[in-house]
């Protein structure tokens, strides 16, 4: 009688240990889930996003206009990846990618996202072997360098370009002038309303320890860039960007 009791009392402690380690695990993998890795090598620390647009002038001009211009509204994306100074083993970034872009459709024109331009000129082309299909990679370096697609493995950016390449064009002999930015789509039928798009993208860290991914959304474009021309969102805050360990 006695052993029986001990027994159940032995079987009553270890189903009470095993339940609380159960919970324990699932409070963990909870807390995992809405707030990520907490300590890595490497932290995305800053956002900064500048929205504007530009003229390219046609190639086809039959009735010698003086503007002959498609236009493009652009949004330059750069992310800062920093070093976590209080993360105590020696580390170092070997690549940083951008993988599985979403984006909504603007009610007027096409988007598209692309890779910085590798040949001498400006830092981006509409061409399209410059376009970023899935995946756009910057592999670790002694520094950045946008155009050979690397970064610094010491913490550094990068940077790609969602244009919008069919807002709609400007044919005319009028002008004396024209600002290359965001006023010249007040030369169309557009609105800024018409422009604007939702975009989710992941960035992906991987490090001499470990790999971890988290997920970006942003509003595009950002601010006015009818009134302003050219519009900036710098964000600093970045701990709504939820980064996790991949498994491999």
């Amino acid at each position: 009688m006695e052993k029986n009791k001990k027994e159940k009392i032995k079987l009553a402690v270890t189903l009470a240990i095993i339940i609380v380690a159960f919970g324990i695990a699932i409070t963990i993998m909870l807390k995992y889930n809405q707030e990520g890795e907490q300590n890595m090598p490497f932290n995305l620390s800053e956002i900064i996003v500048v929205s504007s647009a530009e003229g390219k002038t046609k190639e086809e001009n039959p009735n010698n206009y003086k503007w002959n211009l498609n236009i493009i509204q652009y949004n330059d994306i750069y992310i800062q990846i920093t070093k976590n100074s209080e993360y105590e083993k020696n580390s170092y970034i070997e690549s940083v990618s951008l993988e599985n872009f979403h984006f909504t459709d603007p009610k007027i024109g096409n988007t598209r996202v692309y890779m910085p331009n590798s040949t001498e000129g400006s830092l981006f082309s509409y061409e399209d072997n410059y376009l970023i299909n899935r995946s756009l990679t910057f592999n670790g370096a002694k520094q950045d360098n946008s155009k050979t697609l690397e970064i610094s493995s010491q913490g550094g950016n990068v940077i790609f370009r969602v244009a919008n390449t069919e807002v709609g064009e400007y044919v005319s002999n009028d002008d004396a002038e024209i600002a290359h930015n965001g006023s010249l789509i007040t030369k169309t039928d557009a609105t800024l309303e018409d422009l604007k798009i939702q975009i989710s993208f992941d960035v992906v860290i991987k490090t001499n320890i470990s790999t971890y991914r988290g997920n970006v959304k942003l509003d595009l474009p950002c601010g006015d860039i009818f009134a302003e021309g050219t519009s900036q969102l710098d964000k600093k805050d970045c701990s709504d960007i939820i980064f996790k360990r991949e498994n491999y």
